[in-house]
Parts: structure tokens; C-alpha cells; sequence
């Protein structure tokens, strides 16, 4: 699983850990619901989660990526805030992807850096 995070919203640590946290449940229940075929190498593997940043043009740059996962028919979520403390309601935090393979991922987010 790679999840993008938009570094615009200034989120504590603890709000980014919750805002990934709300991602991986949400593409591990998607990825049970629609047999993904790579959630049991992933859970085999050690289930590697990467996290990367989004630094200029948060929003659109994480609707792009969603797009290309799905066009891509990959396991995707995008999460908005519910605006109970840090930031905004409606506000995207986080796009995340997988699992997949590695490559596939790999085309739409090897430009990110790691969080």
C-alpha cells in the first residue's frame, strides 16, 4: 500500500496517522469485498505500507493520482477530514493505492518523496 499526504494542511503527526490509518482500512475492506487478488501476497509479505508527500498543488495532484489508479483498475480511497479538530470538513488528506503490484504502483507515484 503506498499513501500520498498533502503537507499543505500543515496536520499534526497523530492527524496524519489517523488520516492513513482511516486509508489502509478503507483499501484493506475494498481489497476483501472485491477479492483483490493481491491482498494475500501483501498480508504474506508483511503488508509494506510507504508514505509519501504532497507538496505543491496538493489537491489537484492527489485527484490526478486517484484517476490514474482507477484508470489503471487499481485498489484506490480517497479520505477527507470530518473537520472534528485540525483542519477543514471536507478537506483531502489522503489518496492511497494498494495492494497491487509493485510496478503498477510505482508508475503513478515514483515522482512523490517519502514523508
Amino acid at each position: 500500500m503506498v499513501f500520498l499526504v498533502r503537507t499543505d494542511l500543515n496536520m499534526g503527526k497523530g492527524k496524519i496517522a489517523s488520516q492513513v490509518a482511516h486509508a489502509a482500512i478503507q483499501l484493506y475492506k475494498a481489497s476483501l469485498k472485491n477479492k483483490n487478488p493481491y491482498l494475500d501476497i501483501w498480508l504474506t509479505w508483511g503488508q509494506p505500507k510507504i508514505v509519501l508527500k504532497i507538496d505543491k498543488e496538493c489537491e489537484t495532484t492527489l485527484d490526478n493520482v486517484y484517476k490514474d489508479a482507477l484508470k489503471n483498475n487499481l485498489t484506490t480511497c480517497k479520505i477527507h477530514d470530518s473537520g472534528k479538530t485540525q483542519i477543514e470538513s471536507g478537506s483531502l488528506t489522503v489518496v492511497a493505492i494498494g495492494p497491487n503490484r509493485a510496478e503498477d504502483i510505482d508508475k503513478i507515484t515514483s515522482q512523490f518523496k517519502l514523508l
